[in-house]
């Protein structure tokens, strides 16, 4: 963000990445350690306004950089608003209004917070369809007797929820590419029972009858 630049890198949540953005405003304020720099950037692909904020320590090459709102890295599923909606349910809103809490907390780097809301959205998915067992082990296996969820994804999700009781009792600090593989194993495993067997049906339903002889 220095001053004589019209044009600089910044993240983007629309375009899901760094991009370069116009500097449409840019002040600068110096605090008793710090030049503290304020700029309203637009992206030069998708026009999307943001704020940055750059504080430089003096005496030190050390800064600290700031965007507001938190840049997303990873874009939210469409079905997790038509959870949140009601769209497959009123008992499903709480389940869809979790995960959407989950992705705003990956977005504003709060690592620990998504891992424990990954893990409890996916106890309250578990519950949702197959009731509320005594562990999560069998929770688990009611699970995938039930056909949800394939061995495969029975022990991915298990590693899932292994990162969240970590980070609840014992302060783990998952790194984002935890968090990205444990966001993929959600969407696994809510997509199918959410939105496939929907789309599947209408699918379905569109396909024409085979004529018989």
């Amino acid at each position: 963000m220095a001053e004589d630049s019209r044009i600089v890198p910044a993240p983007c949540s629309t375009c899901l990445g760094e991009t370069r953005h116009t500097v449409l405003f840019e002040k600068a304020q110096r605090e008793e350690l710090t030049l503290e720099q304020y700029a309203m950037l637009e992206c030069c692909g998708c026009g999307r306004i943001s704020m940055g904020y750059k504080r430089i320590w003096y005496g030190d090459e050390k800064a600290d950089i700031e965007f507001y709102p938190a840049p997303i890295t990873r874009e939210q599923p469409r079905w997790v608003l038509d959870l949140v909606l009601g769209f497959f349910g009123k008992d499903k809103q709480a389940i869809g209004g979790l995960l959407s809490e989950v992705y705003q907390a990956v977005a504003n780097g709060q690592r620990r917070l998504a891992a424990m809301g990954i893990r409890a959205a996916l106890e309250q998915v578990m519950i949702a369809t197959i009731g509320d067992l005594r562990t999560f082990d069998d929770k688990l296996n009611a699970f995938q007797n039930a056909g949800f969820i394939s061995l495969v994804q029975r022990d991915a999700m298990r590693a899932t929820l292994d990162v969240g009781d970590a980070a609840m009792h014992r302060g783990h600090l998952p790194t984002e590419q935890d968090l990205r593989l444990a966001l993929d194993i959600v969407e696994g495993v809510f997509a199918p029972i959410f939105v496939h067997k929907d789309q599947a049906q209408k699918l379905s339903d569109a396909v024409p009858p085979r004529k018989r002889p």
